[in-house]
């Protein structure tokens, strides 16, 4: 992961390396939605695909084991895919003139919701 996302011994610059991270993926997730949404293909998979990825990276910067990253990752994936698609049929009924953009500001915050409650169950197992 390079010398930048190195764990450190403060609890603090992990988190903020963590969360640094996961907001990376969720720019990826954003740019993602916006580029396939309306495409024969589909965003689902490359979200998935993202999700996993992004706990993955939280997994092995926190130095978790494998199956935590199993636990986590089928966990995220189905809890992102619900949250993702109840909020986004929801803010596309409040405001359905925006368009796509409900899905790229719930994918944004479904990612930032998802990677900090990984950050909280991993990180403090690695105190």
């Amino acid at each position: 992961m390079g010398i930048f996302f190195k764990r450190s011994e403060k609890w603090s610059s992990n988190f903020k390396k963590a969360n640094i991270i996961v907001f990376l993926f969720a720019i990826a997730h954003v740019v993602t939605c916006f580029l396939l949404h309306d495409t024969k293909v589909g965003d689902g998979f490359f979200l998935t695909i993202l999700t996993i990825a992004m706990i993955f990276c939280l997994i092995r910067f926190y130095a978790s084991p494998f199956d935590v990253f199993l636990g986590i990752a089928l966990l995220g994936c189905f809890a992102g895919f619900y949250f993702g698609t109840t909020m986004g049929d929801y803010l596309t009924s409040i405001r359905p003139e925006w368009g796509v953009f409900n899905n790229m500001i719930v994918t944004f915050v479904t990612t930032e919701v998802l990677g900090f409650a990984t950050i909280l169950v991993i990180g403090k197992k690695s105190k």
